[in-house]
């Protein structure tokens, strides 16, 4: 399920408060005359250029953010292959530094896979920083179908039982404070069917089911 229009408000006003305020702030001691110098008065602009971008950057993601819930479903599906698939996910900066482990095989028909491995990615990448410093790898696991299981390696056994477990629930991208990049990613894995789950016991992991199409 996408994210409610609640939660990309509250996840929006969440992300804008601390750039906003960043400017104020700044703004408001060099008004006040309290920047006496050149270089506090130097450092100050440029932490308020540095907040402002933070700014520009959010309005570019709700742009994307909005354009994607309001077009079509799925798009042209096409095959493609499984290794190139996950391939694409690991190239990904968002998975930087983590151990994989399996091999994928078969092919997969979807639309958009590009923006499909980056949302898979930003997602992992939302499940690694709940596990925090705790060791953590995604696993690969391809028969009937392709399983991208991401976390804690602590956590990853508890996925396995898949998404119809009875531990299983689905992953609320609209919580975590993880900006509107992971809203971003929940439509478009929404948009491309791609079930994913997490378990009752665990929120430092996720898992991404896709059907093979020649299994």
């Amino acid at each position: 399920m996408p994210p409610h229009l609640a939660q990309v408000l509250n996840t929006l006003a969440h992300e804008i408060r601390t750039p906003l305020a960043v400017s104020q702030g700044y703004l408001k001691l060099y008004l006040d005359g309290r920047l006496t110098n050149v270089d506090d008065t130097r450092r100050a602009f440029e932490q308020t250029r540095q907040a402002l971008g933070a700014l520009a950057a959010l309005c570019v993601d709700m742009g994307k953010v909005s354009a994607l819930s309001e077009s079509a479903a799925h798009g042209i599906p096409e095959r493609v292959g499984a290794h190139d698939f996950v391939k694409s996910v690991r190239e990904q900066s968002e998975v930087e530094g983590a151990s994989w482990l399996g091999e994928p095989a078969g092919s997969l028909s979807i639309s958009n896979h590009r923006d499909v491995a980056q949302a898979v990615a930003i997602a992992a990448k939302a499940a690694f920083d709940e596990a925090r410093d705790k060791p953590h790898s995604i696993r690969i696991e391809a028969g009937g179908e392709l399983r991208i299981l991401a976390g804690a390696n602590e956590s990853l056994d508890a996925l396995q039982s898949g998404p119809g477990a009875p531990n299983a629930r689905p992953v609320d991208f609209g919580k975590g404070g993880k900006g509107l990049k992971l809203i971003w990613a929940a439509f478009v894995l929404d948009k491309q069917n791609v079930q994913t789950w997490t378990t009752s016991d665990h929120r430092a992991c996720v898992g991404f089911r896709f059907p093979l199409v020649n299994a």
